[in-house]
């Protein structure tokens, strides 16, 4: 019979800065979703870099998307010790925090769906009041994170989501629908996310 024992270790964990040359107006941080390469999450927020700076966490967990080589995706945790995935993470984010002088009245967040779990569990622990919180194609129950603030927390669900359907059933924040899948492009972070 196995026994288990867990042991803390230092690791290292990669955060994506995109920094105007001119400063910026406002910082944004970005989740991305589930096996995601953060290149390919990215180039939907190329049009707004102008003035703006993105911050992107790389979820804890990289692997090959297909195969044995190739393009890498990452993901933020999945059901195995799963307690302990989270407080990982919670360091890290804190940490994230910490060396980018991070203001959080004066930030916002996007997070897309697996991100929206992580950056939802996190606001909520440490009951971050971020400027503006935008969750897009995921749920948040609003029973296990009573710390989001709903007038600044936005919940984007698109109107043909199959992922979506059977967790509807939960107490969630008010929802935007959309015309779309499960997935944003830039027109629908040009219409609903920066449009102010």
């Amino acid at each position: 019979m196995l026994t288990t024992k867990n042991i803390i270790t230092q690791k290292h964990a990669r955060v994506f800065i995109s920094s105007p040359k001119n400063g910026y107006k406002i910082t944004w941080i970005l989740f991305h979703g589930y096996a995601q390469n953060i290149d390919d999450f990215f180039r939907y927020f190329e049009t707004f870099k102008n003035d703006v700076r993105f911050i992107i966490p790389e979820g804890l967990s990289r692997f090959y998307q297909k195969g044995m080589n190739g393009k890498v995706g990452s993901s933020w945790m999945t059901s195995e010790v799963r307690e302990f995935e989270i407080l990982d993470q919670f360091y890290f984010l804190n940490k994230m925090l910490k060396d980018f002088n991070i203001n959080v009245a004066q930030t916002n967040v996007f997070a897309f769906s697996q991100g929206t779990a992580t950056a939802s569990r996190w606001i909520n622990q440490f009951k971050l009041d971020f400027n503006r919180v935008c969750f897009w194609s995921g749920i948040v129950d609003l029973e296990k994170h009573p710390n989001l603030n709903p007038n600044k927390t936005e919940l984007f669900i698109g109107d043909n989501d199959l992922f979506m359907d059977s967790a509807l059933n939960k107490p969630t924040l008010k929802s935007i629908t959309y015309e779309g899948s499960h997935f944003f492009t830039t027109k629908l972070l040009q219409q609903y996310i920066f449009n102010q």
